[in-house]
């Protein structure tokens, strides 16, 4: 089993095998508490439900991998769903294009803040969290807004094609954005350098202050349009709403095989780990646990999926000491399995960026 973990690993597979095996436990376990569990009709609801967590988390990944996170999403996806309602109430239909532009306003601000400023992720994001949900609080008299009329977006939040949610169509059709971003675009390869080798991105010439400006922002891009699935499910804007989830993308993402340390991580493995947390509180409704014994029950799942994450990593990080190879993006070392340099591979990275 531990060759089997370290090969897959070295594929680059194996930070995302605990998602799948929790989503596969959980389903299981809670299959034989609740014989709702596996009905079609759960199934698909889950799959609806799992949208804005697993939108979010897909952002919270972008800043994972360059070393930092973003605590704010819950309440910038809150103040991006009040003000779209509002801005539908007195404008129509064309206000919700407002809550990708507050959730993209919110993450350029957080991008400013931690690339040009160098503020500490944790701070600058803690504000906006502030900022936002007191904004949201103020401006909505800390009730709901609810549309007035018809919900455009009821498609969106409860809609099905083909017997799949609506939400999760846009969700994979995100997830797959985001993959061809970071593996198949210039912007992606700096993230991933800027996250594994901070110095030796600089010296290729990689502007930490222009990849993260764009790694937070498309993080808000993405929360605001988390806040448009949230209004098409409730028909109106909650200034409560995203309470948790915050801890809970992170959560997702770390479960997904994102690595704090940054440098790491595959989109379609997040979605997983958001599936997880989905079917594990879905699950623990069904079986008629308690909200505060959930809670328990959901924190100490995180923490030991958590824990099997570092287990796998740690088993990856002495395959590759035995075998010599190396990280991403090292800058020191030389040639081994027959592979280039690390100084190598750093000029023909460089010289590509040129050409292109």
């Amino acid at each position: 089993m531990r060759r089997l973990i370290a090969q897959l690993s070295l594929q680059g597979i194996g930070g995302g095998l605990v998602a799948p095996l929790c989503l596969v436990v959980s389903i299981t376990v809670f299959s034989f508490l609740s014989a709702e569990e596996l009905q079609v009709s759960n199934l698909k609801g889950l799959l609806g439900q799992m949208a804005p967590l697993a939108i979010i988390a897909l952002g919270q990944l972008i800043v994972i991998i360059t070393r930092g996170f973003d605590i704010s999403v819950g309440s910038v996806a809150a103040l991006a769903a009040v003000i779209s309602v509002m801005c539908v109430n007195a404008l129509g239909p064309i206000g919700f294009a407002m809550a990708p532009i507050v959730g993209l306003g919110c993450g350029l601000v957080n991008g400013v803040l931690i690339g040009r400023f160098r503020v500490q992720p944790v701070i600058a994001t803690l504000g906006m969290l502030s900022v936002a949900r007191g904004l949201v609080l103020a401006i909505s008299g800390n009730q709901a807004v609810a549309l007035e009329g018809d919900n455009p977006l009821s498609q969106l939040g409860y809609g099905s094609l083909a017997g799949i949610p609506i939400s999760f169509l846009v969700t994979a059709a995100l997830a797959i954005a985001v993959t061809v971003m970071l593996s198949r675009t210039r912007a992606g390869r700096r993230i991933h350098m800027l996250g594994s080798n901070p110095p030796g991105a600089e010296l290729v010439g990689v502007s930490p202050a222009r990849t993260l400006l764009f790694a937070y922002a498309l993080t808000g891009l993405l929360a605001g349009i988390a806040a448009l699935v949230l209004v098409g499910r409730a028909g109106a804007g909650l200034p409560t709403e995203g309470q948790g989830l915050e801890l809970s993308t992170i959560a997702a993402a770390v479960i997904g095989g994102a690595n704090l340390a940054g440098g790491v991580g595959k989109p379609v493995f997040v979605l997983i780990g958001a599936l997880f947390i989905q079917s594990l509180n879905n699950g623990l409704t069904l079986a008629g646990i308690s909200s505060f014994t959930q809670e328990i029950i959901l924190g100490a799942v995180i923490l030991g999926a958590g824990l099997a994450d570092r287990a796998v990593r740690w088993i990856t990080t002495s395959q590759r000491s035995r075998r010599g190879t190396d990280g991403a993006f090292p800058m020191d070392g030389g040639s081994c399995g027959g592979r280039p340099g690390p100084r190598r591979r750093w000029l023909r990275w460089q010289r590509h960026e040129r050409r292109h």
